[in-house]
């Protein structure tokens, strides 16, 4: 089986304050048109904020 180029992704579990679970719901509803994509913000808001830090993320 060949697995080139495949990206294994994780779950993970994280707990919001009820304002920045609306607004990440709201925000990405308006920019993505659907619910589904919150995983897509958060791991984007996430390398923005380790970049900014100078934090690599490991392969």
């Amino acid at each position: 089986m060949n697995l080139a180029g495949f990206v294994m992704v994780r779950k993970t579990t994280v707990t919001l304050s009820e304002s920045v679970n609306k607004t990440l719901k709201l925000y990405t509803v308006q920019t993505r048109n659907s619910m589904h994509a919150q995983s897509k913000v958060i791991e984007e808001a996430l390398r923005e904020f380790f970049e900014r830090r100078n934090v690599s993320i490991e392969q």
